[in-house]
């Protein structure tokens, strides 16, 4: 089995190993059974069979019974220890003990003595840990490169059907991103890097995780010397977007250690609803070689995330979820907090970069996108509604996620309830108006964010209303009368804002967002100013599903329908 072996052969090899397991010392037990009870000269006089027999069946309920609770079987058995070796002692003699002690009461006694009855338990526990010993140094020794060892190799490989390669981590690990497109990046780096930090037990799976748009991610499974798998996940930052990876984890160790137990959601887990850092073996929060900057995070099993919401309870889960992270992050105040993205959400300045990058054209696209430049220009003045807001004080300045897309929420596989929160890279100083805007940028869209058919685009009305019930029922009440006043244009600046980093990545040579091909950056842009024209057109109704939230939660606040819509329409060139 290689490096790329897919995960359902990894769980046949280690199922036939535990089975082989069980049979060479079920086999080990019926032939010590036999020289104990049949051939040792001591016993003057044989045991009736079915006695003998007694003895077998018993011997056998106790001692894997024991194995079976702790958990003997799950210890694969080309890998070893002293502490699983210990393991089995221990299983040995705790089963052994009760064989014993049973042996009293429910085999009939006739033609059998405790000394035999001991003498077999003893025979066992010793014989089986020996083999088990023995095993593990023939298999390390058949991995050597000398003729004995490779005929040793070739035996063990059809006696017990072990795969020596299956440790060995090698080659390209390759990953379908689309339809007909792959990629590879080389396993032995990552092993490699992975082994710097403080993991338990040996890796035996790399598999890379293509969601996300920015670090490259990848999930690590070991196996512990006591037989159970751990998975952790490994990111390498991308210091292209994220420049100074120190100020980075900084804010990351801040939140993580801040809502560590105390931020939980509803199918949240008792530890809390974020990843937290698995430090490197020497301490550090992240490392930094020649192949990058690398962190490892906690993994979460048997979750799922969506792009899109598959109802309108997902997404009234997932305003609740986002909305508790604002509470939260209330009590940290912003000046602890670093800028590791200046300008991350100020829309002005995005279009500023989108101009520029314009009248640069590095890659000579600019012709062929004049219509999507013509659609963003027309609305430049409305850029600055909440940027403005901020700089001038009228609405103040908190911790936010700054990226609230749906799929950054893990859902448990069973109860379909939010279990964590993740993605924390740009958690920073801003306003909640941006992660309410994001959320509905995607929440709301009918389709994916590179949708080729645009007529297939539009914004959700009733999952508009969902999200925000759930936002504004956790942290409403925080928000000010400003922030509420501003709230139905934030779908429509994130929007727009998404929509100029897209068309300003492509214009630039797809330099920010990682792409699996040629003008998705393009498609991505095209479908977010398709949403903001039909928001722009429902911005009435967004407006009256407000105030009715507005009134029901007792917030305190009266929109104007026409003034707000006007405010934005107003300026639309």
């Amino acid at each position: 089995m290689s490096g790329n072996a897919s995960p359902s052969t990894k769980k046949l090899e280690r199922d036939t190993n535990r089975v082989l397991l069980i049979f060479y010392d079920a086999l080990t037990m019926i032939l010590v059974w036999f020289v104990v009870f049949v051939l040792h000269p001591s016993l003057k006089k044989q045991p009736d069979v079915s006695v003998m027999l007694w003895h077998l069946c018993t011997a056998a309920v106790c001692f894997f019974g024991v194995r079976f609770l702790f958990k003997v079987y799950r210890q694969i058995l080309r890998v070893g220890s002293m502490r699983a070796f210990a393991r089995e002692m221990a299983s040995g003699l705790i089963g052994g003990g009760v064989y014993i002690a049973l042996a009293r009461y429910v085999i009939p006694s006739a033609g059998t003595r405790f000394i035999t009855t001991a003498s077999f338990a003893l025979a066992y526990i010793v014989v089986s840990l020996l083999i088990r010993i023995a095993y593990y140094y023939l298999y390390h020794f058949a991995k050597k490169d000398n003729p004995v060892s490779r005929t040793l190799k070739e035996i063990m490989r059809h006696v017990t059907l072990v795969d020596f390669d299956s440790k060995e981590v090698g080659g390209l690990l390759t990953v379908t991103l689309e339809p007909a497109a792959r990629t590879g990046a080389p396993i032995n780096e990552i092993q490699n890097v992975a082994e710097q930090f403080a993991i338990r037990g040996d890796i035996t799976a790399i598999t890379q995780i293509t969601k996300g748009y920015i670090n490259r991610t990848y999930r690590i499974e070991t196996l512990s010397d006591t037989g159970h798998v751990h998975k952790y996940v490994l990111q390498r930052i991308n210091t292209n977007v994220f420049k100074d990876p120190d100020a980075l984890m900084a804010n990351y160790q801040l939140t993580t250690r801040h809502l560590y137990g105390k931020y939980h959601l509803s199918g949240s887990y008792k530890k809390g609803s974020v990843q937290t850092l698995r430090y490197t073996k020497d301490g550090r929060s992240y490392l930094r070689d020649d192949t990058g900057c690398w962190r490892m995070v906690t993994y979460f099993d048997n979750v799922y995330s969506l792009d899109i919401p598959d109802s309108p309870e997902t997404f009234y889960q997932a305003g609740r979820a986002f909305g508790e992270f604002v509470m939260e992050m209330a009590d940290v105040p912003p000046e602890d907090v670093k800028i590791v993205i200046p300008n991350f959400h100020n829309t002005r300045s995005r279009y500023e970069d989108l101009e520029k990058a314009i009248a640069d054209d590095p890659k000579g696209r600019v012709a062929d996108v004049e219509p999507e430049i013509a659609f963003v220009r027309a609305r430049r003045e409305n850029f600055g509604m909440i940027t403005d807001a901020l700089e001038s004080g009228r609405i103040p300045t908190r911790v936010c996620h700054n990226d609230c897309n749906l799929n950054n929420i893990l859902f448990d596989n069973e109860t379909h309830l939010p279990i964590a929160v993740i993605d924390l890279d740009t958690v920073m100083p801003s306003s909640p108006l941006y992660d309410y805007g994001d959320s509905m940028r995607i929440g709301t869209n009918t389709a994916v964010d590179d949708e080729k058919d645009l007529s297939k685009v539009s914004c959700d009305l009733r999952l508009y209303e969902s999200y925000a019930r759930g936002y504004l029922e956790t942290c409403g009440k925080t928000l000010t009368e400003e922030e509420l006043r501003l709230l139905p244009y934030a779908s429509l600046i994130i929007t727009s804002e998404d929509g100029i980093r897209f068309l300003m990545d492509h214009i630039n040579g797809d330099t920010y967002y990682n792409i699996f091909y040629f003008g998705q950056n393009l498609d991505r842009c095209r479908t977010q100013l398709k949403l903001l024209a039909d928001m722009e057109k429902k911005l009435p109704e967004i407006v009256k599903i407000l105030q009715g939230i507005y009134t029901e939660l007792k917030l305190g606040v009266t929109l104007d329908q026409e003034a707000t819509v006007k405010a934005w329409t107003g300026n639309v060139k």
